[in-house]
């Protein structure tokens, strides 16, 4: 599938941290047939799953003023 797929991620045409994605999860009965499965980078696979978030930062989630020493 590698092979196939170039060695590339099919989403980005990165050529690192490579891995196999199924296109139906198996959960959903997805098997390990070369039709569904396809080469994504760490990052596409991660944000296939949607498991990317950025985090807010503290001062977007706390509005209380800092204390400033004189």
């Amino acid at each position: 599938m590698l092979e196939r797929d170039e060695w590339r991620c099919q989403k980005c045409g990165s050529l690192e941290n490579l891995q196999v994605h199924h296109k139906i999860k198996r959960s959903q009965l997805g098997n390990d047939s070369l039709d569904n499965l396809v080469t994504l980078c760490a990052y596409c696979h991660m944000h296939e799953h949607g498991q990317l978030f950025y985090p807010i930062p503290a001062t977007k989630i706390c509005n209380k003023p800092k204390s400033r020493r004189k």
